[in-house]
């Protein structure tokens, strides 16, 4: 049974808490010091924890040290009163630590943002950990090398596709092929339960490569039909170091009759740290022959303008973790703002993935941003379903303007 505990000094506030959160939570918990509350819990992965970082005896830094050390999995929830870069760094690490946090509140905060949090993850939506994924993994199905293979020759592996909008006009811009596999007998399964397994079996370029020529088989069989879209595919570090990706790419976009532009190769910042040379190498020939280039995830690497500087990017990819706060958190409002601007300085498009909600789809167009993608517009669709949603999609966008 879910348990709700709030450990909280400050006796009134907790209280309110309380009153809060009792009407969507079955039972509850009030501790107003962490040393009682270590001494008389045990939680799992089903509770919920609100926790004060600012208390005597022991601070949110140490209380979630003993989180992470207890290996907890619960959702939680931190709030304080202190300036909200110091909440926006204890949640940053709490994250490297492993631990699931559901997001964080600076008091004072209104009650309906606190009941939106508790019924989002009470309803299952909340978001897991990758240690949560990888607890999961280690106690399900280990993939073999026979088995990837099978799913790669046999197409059970695959791309689904994830709308990215036009923030002005709502039409669609492009998509994201985001990689699934339809497996005979375990189902549709998400690429955090196998990728592991396929990058330690030294499957990963195999894997690449398959991506690579299902997302411009769609971009042919798309074209045939006069649906005009364009195609961002997630490209690794062994890939970008490959001297001859960008012969292969060019051979296989001919092949199909479609041009280069079509094609965007997202790149993240960390992968271009592995072989800077060759990196620069085959990025700036792909770019010579016409393909788009995405660096992905900016703003969490340490060399990002340096790596603007160095490659010729034609888009700029903001990671979700600014994106997921920007209505609540001044601090990601300011570093989104400032990457949209120094993008279009340099002849960008910008990209925010991870947009779920209208508030931070209209704070995007306030600022600027030209592209959205995430879950407030489209999940990940398999090609036969994108067909359905492109026509729905023209409907919704001329009935908006």
């Amino acid at each position: 049974m879910l348990m709700l505990y709030i450990v909280d000094d400050d006796i009134e506030f907790s209280l309110l808490l309380s009153d809060i959160s009792s009407p969507y939570v079955p039972e509850l918990k009030v501790f107003h010091d962490p040393v009682t509350f270590f001494s008389d819990i045990e939680l799992t992965a089903k509770d919920i924890v609100i926790l004060d970082i600012k208390m005597p005896k022991m601070d949110g830094i140490e209380v979630l040290r003993e989180l992470a050390d207890r290996r907890v999995s619960s959702s939680l929830i931190l709030i304080s009163g202190v300036d909200s870069g110091v909440l926006n760094s204890t949640a940053m690490l709490a994250k490297e630590l492993g631990l699931n946090i559901a997001t964080q509140l600076s008091k004072p905060f209104s009650p309906q943002k606190l009941v939106d949090v508790l019924t989002k993850i009470i309803s299952g939506d909340g978001v897991r950990t990758f240690r949560q994924l990888a607890q999961q993994d280690d106690q399900g199905h280990t993939f073999s090398k026979a088995e990837i293979e099978n799913g790669l020759s046999k197409g059970q592996i695959t791309l689904f596709y994830q709308p990215q909008i036009d923030l002005k006009t709502l039409q669609l811009s492009s998509v994201e092929g985001l990689v699934r596999w339809q497996h005979p007998t375990l189902g549709l399964v998400p690429p955090y339960l196998f990728l592991p397994q396929v990058n330690k079996l030294k499957l990963l370029d195999a894997l690449t490569d398959h991506v690579i020529e299902c997302a411009i088989n769609a971009e042919s069989s798309w074209s045939r039909f006069g649906i005009d879209i364009n195609t961002s595919i997630n490209v690794n570090a062994s890939n970008v170091i490959n001297l001859s990706l960008p012969e292969k790419l060019e051979a296989l976009t001919n092949n199909a009759a479609i041009t280069p532009s079509k094609i965007c190769l997202e790149v993240t910042e960390s992968e271009l740290m592995t072989e800077l040379i060759p990196s620069m190498d085959t990025l700036t020939r792909l770019r010579l022959k016409g393909f788009r280039l995405s660096i992905d995830d900016f703003g969490t690497g340490f060399s990002s303008l340096l790596q603007l500087y160095r490659i010729p990017f034609t888009e700029l990819k903001i990671d979700r973790s600014f994106i997921k706060n920007l209505a609540t958190n001044s601090e990601s409002r300011i570093i989104v703002e400032t990457c949209i601007l120094l993008a279009h300085k340099l002849g960008m498009k910008v990209v925010a993935e991870g947009i779920e909600d209208r508030e931070t789809f209209t704070i995007l167009l306030e600022l600027g941003c030209d592209i959205g993608q995430g879950y407030y517009f489209a999940k990940p669709l398999p090609e036969h379903e994108l067909h359905v949603w492109l026509h729905e999609n023209r409907k919704r966008a001329l009935l908006a303007l």
